[in-house]
C-alpha cells in the first residue's frame, strides 16, 4: 500500500488509486485499506483546488493509474482532463445523518444543503420527517460554490453542509460550514466498484489483445506464406489478395478489393464454389503464364455459404524448395540412406521380420525395435522411414547410451540463450525440432534417465516441445521409432522405465532375430561382406577357404551378431591376404570369442513338455532375475518372453 500522501514523489503507482480532497479522508481511506489487508491500492492528497487536481490526475494516469476514486467534484474534473474511469464517493443517507446530528438535530433555522448533483429524495424525506429546514444549492464548478454559499447566507441559512470546495469559501466569507465526511461503507462500496472495474478492464485487455494477437498472426501468415491466397465474399467480390497472389496474378490488391473476381482474374471458378458449396482441392490451372497448383475451398458461417478462399502454388517454386529441402538434408546427413532391399538374408526369421516391418511402414505410430546388440535395429527404423509417407522428411537418430546424461535433454528438446554456461548463442534447435515432418529413431532408448523421460512422455502426448531454459512451445510433427537391447518390462517393474512411456511406445512391437536363429544367413552375410572386403573381386579359390573357415565356426552362437560376424570376417580377410596359416589361428580366434561367453545351449529337444519344464526350472532357480534365467537357459531375455508367453508361464 502506497504510504505517501505525495503524488509528485512516486514514480509508479497501482491502477486504483484514491484522490483524497481532505487529510481527513486520506487519512481515513488509509486506514480502511489497512485494515482489509488492501495493498495494491494508493492514497494520494489533492487539496489546492482545480490545478492541483488536474495535475495530479495526468500524473497518476502517466505513472501507471487506470481508475480514481474522488469526491463528485474531483470526478468532474478528472473525467473532463483524462481517460481515466472514476468512481464517485457518493454521500448516503448515513452520512448526512451523522452531519445532522453532531450539529443538532432540532437547532433552528435554515440548514444548506451544497451539493453537485441534487439531493436524493431519501435525504429530503428524512429532513422532512425531523421538521428540518433545508435548502439545496447545487454547483458544477468551483466558480459556481461561491454563488452557492453567498445565496445561502442571503436566505438567513444558519449552517451550511458541504465538502472540500465549499468548506474554504463558507470560511473566508465567516458562514457556519460543516465538511461531510464519507462513512466507511461508501469508501468499502467504492473500493469494491473500482475492483469490478478493473477485473473488467482486463478482461477486456485480455479480449483485445487475443484478438490483435490473431489478427497479426492472419496477417503475417497472409503476408508471409509461401501460398497466393485470394478470397471472396458472397456476391464474388475479392477480400483478400496477399503479396504473393499478387505477384502470381500481375495486380495489386490496391486496385483489386472490391472488384468483382472475375475482373480481378477470369476462369478462377471461385464463383463455381461459391454456388456449389464443394470444396475443390489439388486442382491445376494456368494463371497467365505460370503453372499454379490450386485448391478453393467454401467459407461456411451458420450453415451458409458466405464465401470462397482459394490459394495457389506455383509449381516449378514447389519443385525448386523440394530440391533445396531435399540438398539440405543430405548436407546435415538427415537422411536415410537404407531400405529393406538393403537387408540381407534368406532365413524365414529375417523374411517375416520384413514382412512385419513393411506393414508397420504404413503407420504413423510409434514402433519399439527390439534385438540384441548388432542385429540391425537402424537399418530397420531407416528401411521403415524409406517404406513410409514421410519418407522425403529428415531421418534424424541419436544413441541416447552414447549421450551423457545431462547433455541428452538439450540434445532431444534444444535450448534457448543462456539456458546454461556453454549453451550457444541464440540457442540450439533439438533433435525432435529437427526431425520435423520425418522420423526420429532413439537406439538404446532404455538408457535415458527418469527425468528425462517425463519431458519426452510430454512430447509424445502434446505433439510439442519445449527448449531447456524456454517457456514457449514448439509444435512438432515426428514419428517416433525407438530401439533397445533390454528387457523393458523388467525395466519398469524395477522402476528404471515409466509404464506410461513404454506403452507409449510399445505401440507396434518389432523384435529382430539374433544372427544364430537365422540359420543360413550367417553363411550369406560373411560372403557378402567377405566379397566387399575384396573390392567385389574374389577368386573361386579365396572364396572356397573363406567358405571352409565360416564353416569351423558354425555351431558358434554370433553374441554380437551381425556386427562380430563383420569383424570375423574382416580379421580372416587381412590373415589370408598375408598367407597366414589359418588353422591354429582360427583356434585361438575362437578360443578367445568364446572366453568367458556362455555357449547357448539347445532347448531340451522339440519336445513342448520338456522345453516348458526347463523353463519353469530356470525362473525357480532365478526368481530375481530374468537376466540370470536367460542365461542359464543359453538365450536373450527377449527370446524368454517370448517363449514364457508361448506357454503361458508368469513371473509369479
Amino acid at each position: 500500500m502506497q504510504q505517501k500522501t505525495d503524488w509528485k514523489q512516486v514514480e509508479r503507482v497501482h491502477e486504483i488509486c484514491i484522490m483524497a480532497p481532505t487529510q481527513q479522508l486520506a487519512e481515513k481511506a488509509r486506514a480502511i485499506l489497512h485494515k482489509r489487508g488492501i495493498t495494491d491500492v494508493d492514497v494520494f492528497l489533492a487539496s489546492n483546488g482545480r490545478r492541483e487536481i488536474i495535475a495530479c490526475a495526468r500524473a497518476l494516469a502517466a505513472k501507471g493509474a487506470r481508475i480514481i476514486i474522488s469526491r463528485k467534484g474531483t470526478q468532474q474534473i478528472v473525467e473532463e482532463c483524462t481517460e481515466l474511469k472514476v468512481v464517485g464517493l457518493n454521500n448516503t443517507l448515513t452520512d448526512y445523518l451523522r452531519m445532522l446530528k453532531d450539529w443538532g438535530l432540532h437547532t433552528p433555522g435554515l440548514i444548506a444543503f451544497f451539493t453537485y448533483d441534487p439531493l436524493s429524495r431519501e435525504v429530503l424525506e428524512m429532513c422532512k420527517m425531523l421538521d428540518i429546514e433545508v435548502k439545496n444549492y447545487i454547483f458544477k464548478t468551483y466558480e459556481d460554490c461561491w454563488g452557492c454559499v453567498r445565496s445561502a447566507m442571503a436566505d438567513g441559512a444558519v449552517v451550511g453542509i458541504g465538502g472540500a470546495w465549499t468548506e474554504p469559501i463558507s470560511k473566508e466569507l465567516g458562514f457556519p460550514h460543516i465538511t461531510v465526511e464519507n462513512s466507511e461503507d461508501t469508501i468499502v462500496s467504492a473500493l469494491e466498484v473500482a475492483e469490478q472495474i478493473r477485473r473488467v478492464q482486463h478482461e477486456e485487455a485480455e479480449k483485445q489483445r487475443v484478438i490483435q494477437t490473431r489478427m497479426e498472426t492472419y496477417q503475417a501468415v497472409l503476408n508471409f506464406t509461401h501460398d497466393a491466397i485470394l478470397s471472396i465474399d458472397d456476391q464474388c467480390r475479392v477480400q483478400v489478395l496477399n503479396p504473393v497472389a499478387e505477384r502470381i496474378m500481375g495486380c495489386r490488391a490496391a486496385d483489386s478489393i472490391g472488384k468483382s473476381v472475375d475482373e480481378v482474374l477470369p476462369n478462377t471458378l471461385l464463383p463455381e464454389v461459391l454456388r456449389s458449396g464443394e470444396t475443390q482441392t489439388n486442382q491445376v490451372m494456368m494463371i497467365g503464364k505460370t503453372l499454379a497448383n490450386t485448391n478453393r475451398i467454401p467459407i461456411v458461417v451458420d450453415n451458409q455459404i458466405r464465401g470462397v478462399v482459394a490459394t495457389f502454388q506455383d509449381v516449378k517454386q514447389l519443385q525448386s524448395t523440394e530440391q533445396k529441402i531435399r540438398l539440405k538434408l543430405h548436407e546435415k546427413g538427415l537422411v536415410a540412406k537404407y531400405s529393406f532391399s538393403d537387408i540381407v538374408g534368406e532365413s524365414k526369421a529375417i523374411r517375416n521380420t520384413i514382412q512385419i516391418a513393411r506393414s508397420y511402414a504404413s503407420s504413423q505410430a510409434a514402433v519399439l525395435i527390439h534385438g540384441e546388440t548388432g542385429t540391425g535395429k537402424e537399418l530397420f527404423a531407416q528401411s521403415i522411414h524409406n517404406a513410409s509417407s514421410r519418407r522425403d522428411g529428415p531421418f534424424v537418430a541419436i544413441n541416447c547410451a552414447a549421450v551423457n546424461n545431462n547433455l541428452l535433454e538439450s540434445e532431444l528438446f534444444g535450448y534457448e540463450a543462456g539456458a546454461f554456461t556453454g549453451a550457444a548463442k541464440g540457442g540450439r534447435e533439438g533433435l525432435f525440432e529437427l526431425a520435423h515432418g520425418g522420423t526420429i529413431f532413439l537406439d538404446e532408448i532404455g538408457e535415458i534417465p527418469r527425468e528425462t523421460q517425463v519431458e519426452f512422455l510430454r512430447v509424445l502426448q502434446e505433439k510439442e516441445v519445449r527448449r531447456v531454459g524456454g517457456n514457449r512451445v514448439i509444435p512438432v510433427d515426428v514419428r517416433i521409432i525407438t530401439a533397445t537391447n533390454k528387457d523393458l518390462i523388467q525395466e519398469t517393474m524395477e522402476g528404471r522405465f515409466r509404464e506410461d512411456l513404454y506403452y507409449r511406445l510399445n505401440v507396434l512391437d518389432l523384435e529382430l532375430p539374433p544372427l544364430r536363429e537365422r540359420g543360413d544367413d550367417v553363411r550369406v552375410l560373411g560372403l557378402q561382406y567377405f566379397r566387399k572386403l575384396c573390392g567385389g573381386t574374389v577368386s573361386a579359390q579365396q572364396e572356397k577357404r573363406f567358405l571352409d573357415m565360416l564353416a569351423q565356426v558354425q555351431d558358434y552362437a554370433w553374441y554380437g551378431n551381425i556386427r562380430e560376424l563383420q569383424n570375423f570376417t574382416e580379421r580372416v580377410h587381412i590373415l589370408l591376404q598375408n598367407d597366414t596359416e589359418i588353422n591354429s589361428v582360427m583356434t585361438e580366434i575362437m578360443r578367445r570369442r568364446t572366453s568367458g561367453t556362455p555357449m547357448e545351449r539347445k532347448w531340451p529337444g522339440d519336445d513342448t513338455a520338456q522345453e516348458r519344464k526347463a523353463l519353469l526350472a530356470a525362473l525357480r532357480n532365478h526368481p530375481g532375475s530374468m537376466e540370470e534365467a536367460a542365461k542359464s537357459l543359453g538365450c536373450s531375455r527377449q527370446t524368454l518372453w517370448r517363449k514364457m508367453k508361448k506357454y503361458g508361464i508368469s513371473r509369479g
